[in-house]
């Protein structure tokens, strides 16, 4: 014990620092995330991604986050990470006016509303895409051997929007 007083004494500046190192680490919640995969909508996910929504004369870009936690979503979209943050709050039989990508810019075209339930199952890839949804035209490419797509596509004759999708895990 004697020893110890003395090294501890003798070392007091490198202790400090050790002591200060140790105290200031944290666990990175990134580490509790699961990436199994999501077999149906019912069950709680978070999808993290980009998108850009093209017109004839501008574009606006961005990224989403959309978290479904029972039979909420938050849709949570931003320009940047410096710029406020709009987030909507929907149910899942509501539908997604696609003009909330504008980021509350004025439009004079009016872009169509698409079931919130149906671009959840095109982002996680459970839904057959061979369907047509009011004039929309959707598109899907997928990255190596991966059940999700990682790029969804949605179109029209007045605007395209492009969704890029980083990840998605369970919550």
């Amino acid at each position: 014990m004697r020893y110890l007083r003395f090294i501890f004494l003798k070392h007091f500046g490198l202790s400090v620092v050790f002591l200060f190192l140790f105290s200031c680490s944290s666990i990175p919640l990134e580490s509790t995330k699961k990436t199994d995969e999501i077999l149906n909508i019912q069950q709680n996910f978070k999808i993290d991604g980009k998108f850009k929504l093209s017109f004839m004369d501008s574009k606006e870009t961005g990224y989403f986050e959309l978290d479904k936690y029972n039979n909420t979503i938050s849709l949570t979209l931003g320009k940047n990470y410096l710029f406020p943050e709009e987030i909507l709050i929907l149910d899942i039989r509501e539908s997604l006016d696609l003009t909330q990508f504008s980021l509350g810019k004025s439009l004079e075209n009016t872009i169509n509303d698409i079931p919130i339930k149906y671009l959840m199952e095109i982002c996680l890839g459970l839904n057959a895409v061979d369907q047509q949804n009011d004039g929309l035209s959707i598109n899907l490419e997928y990255n190596s051997l991966k059940k999700e797509p990682s790029k969804v596509t949605i179109a029209s004759e007045d605007f395209k929007l492009t969704i890029l999708i980083k990840k998605i895990w369970k919550n």
